[in-house]
């Protein structure tokens, strides 16, 4: 995957600066992805830059972020997927792919964290989307492999 305007890096640190005290950064993280690949993805279509690479790059970036707070990154991930249908809504998108993008992004975290905390964000996944842990887990085996 090509960083054209690394997104996640950007992502990353609006995250880390803007929510450093924060007690809802999980919520507000989602929030600030949402908009940022909104913005992200119309702003890089004329770049040649794929929609799916702004999604993943960003929902990446949120969480490494967070990760670097030290905040609750399984509700972070909820959150973030729960963002999503209104960002496809307001790209006029498929929701199914842009979730599915979203947690190949989020799923590009777990080599930076432990087992434990990759089980509690494919357990919190699948909690609020029945069968969406299941993909979490193959697109997290697709990174180790």
């Amino acid at each position: 995957m090509s960083d054209k305007f690394n997104l996640s890096q950007l992502t990353q640190e609006i995250i880390s600066s803007q929510l450093k005290g924060s007690p809802d950064a999980p919520s507000m993280a989602a929030e600030i992805a949402k908009k940022t690949i909104v913005a992200g993805v119309r702003g890089t279509q004329t770049s040649g830059q794929i929609p799916q690479e702004t999604v993943e790059q960003i929902c990446l970036g949120a969480m490494k972020g967070l990760l670097l707070l030290e905040k609750d990154l399984p509700k972070a991930a909820v959150h973030i997927l729960n963002r999503m249908a209104e960002a496809s809504s307001e790209l006029h998108m498929d929701p199914e792919e842009m979730m599915t993008w979203a947690m190949r992004g989020i799923s590009r975290i777990t080599p930076l964290v432990s087992t434990d905390i990759r089980w509690n964000i494919q357990r919190a996944i699948e909690d609020q989307y029945m069968g969406a842990g299941e993909v979490f887990a193959r697109l997290c085996g697709e990174i180790s492999s």
